[in-house]
């Protein structure tokens, strides 16, 4: 531990490079490995991270990507506060999961956790698990871009919107070429 421990607060040491922009746009992240991932993206060292690892801004951009994903769209619970608004045991929100039920997102080490937006107030979306029975080849992060963005097929409506209006069929024929290159 300790060799990574003098590693890492040599490279934060690199922070001070950083313009006063960069570092209150970095300080106001929702958690410390935001901050961390704010900082090295910053346009100070960018060009220092890109020589040290070449895929490293594009991994940064898709780590922002889905914790954007996740905050404008109402953020997650745990698979306990899921099934105490369904009514069910953490198991049986858990084997939703694994059947494809129910959207979990990976967290690493915090396990899942379930987006908002999949839940009403009487219980899951109508008709979201037909959905993802149709997106079941993509994985939880492509399931979730699909409900969350303004489609094209559906009048540049979401799919959550569609399905909170009964309009399943639309959405069943949008999932159905979803990810096809040209489907718009």
């Amino acid at each position: 531990m300790q060799p990574l421990m003098r590693r890492a607060i040599s490279s934060v040491l690199d922070f001070s490079a950083l313009s006063e922009e960069s570092i209150v746009n970095a300080a106001a992240a929702p958690t410390n490995l935001t901050v961390l991932v704010r900082a090295l993206s910053s346009g100070e060292l960018v060009e220092d991270l890109t020589a040290a690892e070449p895929f490293a801004p594009a991994f940064i951009r898709g780590i922002e990507a889905k914790r954007r994903l996740i905050e404008e769209n109402g953020g997650t619970l745990t698979a306990e506060h899921v099934a105490q608004h369904l009514g069910i045991t953490r198991q049986a929100v858990e084997k939703r999961r694994r059947a494809g039920k129910l959207i979990a997102l990976t967290m690493g080490r915090h396990g899942y956790r379930y987006p908002v937006w999949q839940l009403t107030e009487s219980g899951v979306l109508p008709g979201f698990d037909r959905v993802l029975s149709v997106l079941a080849s993509h994985d939880e992060w492509m399931q979730t871009a699909f409900f969350v963005s303004a489609n094209p097929r559906l009048g540049s409506r979401t799919p959550i919107e569609m399905l909170k209006a009964g309009e399943l069929e639309s959405v069943l024929d949008a999932a159905e070429v979803c990810g096809v290159q040209g489907a718009a």
